[in-house]
């Protein structure tokens, strides 16, 4: 009954639960995990599945088949904490605030000195990409949906136009953990219209030239969206708390 239940999310269901135990500790580190024929039981699925969900879950550096072991969970420090999937399971965590404090450390520390390079370094190209994601923006207005492709583009924009090859490959690494950031604030109270003047800002200040200004300008973006995100969680746990007192 569960897999047909799970047929058309299967392999993310069965990905999402076993990585779940892991992550919260229920399938602890060094030790090996049940075997496929206690969790096929468990979960109702084929071998098959379980074999493809391994290769994920070993995929994300949650775990390794050691021999006359079995599949153990490798140390925390060798996850790929960058991993969409992985990212999305902490933050529906207990160490959810942890997660979102670490995450707009790591944007912080990367974009404003990207804007910078990128104010600097940015070609006529780089320009146009960087006006189209903007004005694509003014489109979306507050349409938490559609506003998500053209701010990830901004965003990943400004890395890219640092001429950095380094730095582009930042971008790549980083495009989960944006996404994830972005999917998190797309239901904001106040919407998004009203950061269109800050991203203005971060675009007219590379096109100008001016890196001094492009750092500030992205750091208040970054300082801006953080300050919603922390908004957001704190009103969904207060109507939790009223929930449960009515």
């Amino acid at each position: 009954m569960g897999q047909k239940r799970h047929r058309h999310g299967l392999h993310h269901y069965v990905v999402r639960e076993i990585g779940q135990r892991i992550l919260s500790g229920a399938y602890a580190v060094g030790r090996p995990i049940p075997t496929d024929s206690v969790l096929c039981e468990e979960l109702r699925i084929s071998r098959t599945a379980f074999r493809e969900a391994m290769i994920v879950l070993a995929g994300k550096g949650l775990i390794e088949a050691r021999q006359r072991i079995g599949t153990v969970v490798r140390p925390r420090e060798e996850w790929n904490m960058l991993d969409a999937d992985i990212l999305t399971w902490r933050v529906e965590s207990a160490e959810a605030d942890q997660v979102l404090e670490e995450l707009y450390q790591l944007r912080k520390l990367i974009e404003p000195l990207a804007a910078s390079l990128a104010a600097s370094q940015a070609t006529r190209r780089d320009h146009e990409r960087l006006r189209k994601a903007y004005d694509d923006m003014v489109v979306a207005g507050d349409d938490g949906e559609k506003v998500l492709d053209p701010d990830m583009r901004f965003h990943r924009g400004v890395i890219a136009a640092t001429g950095n090859s380094l730095f582009a490959s930042i971008g790549l690494t980083i495009a989960a953990a944006l996404e994830v950031n972005f999917k998190l604030v797309k239901d904001t109270p106040r919407g998004h219209a009203w950061a269109l003047p800050l991203h203005k800002a971060v675009l007219d200040a590379i096109i100008a030239h001016d890196p001094k200004a492009a750092r500030i300008s992205m750091l208040k973006v970054l300082e801006a969206s953080e300050d919603d995100l922390l908004a957001l969680r704190k009103n969904k746990t207060k109507r939790r708390v009223s929930g449960r007192g009515s």
